[in-house]
């Protein structure tokens, strides 16, 4: 049996942003693509809001 090979090693890694960063990037990408993401939402529910209204009036006028 193979023995397996040893990890990665990560001790001298070092990243030239911190957390704090990443959020705020993360934060600033939701900003920009936010009302993109809400307006393709409205594209999806909105004719099934429009169905259902609908589907409730005419179901109350046969009433």
């Amino acid at each position: 049996m193979e023995e397996p090979t040893p990890g990665i090693d990560w001790s001298g890694l070092s990243l030239p942003f911190d957390v704090t960063d990443l959020i705020a990037s993360g934060n600033g990408l939701l900003g920009l693509v936010g009302g993109f993401v809400l307006l393709a939402l409205a594209f999806v529910f909105v004719p099934k809001v429009i169905g259902l209204i609908r589907q409730s009036f005419s179901a109350a006028k046969s009433k």
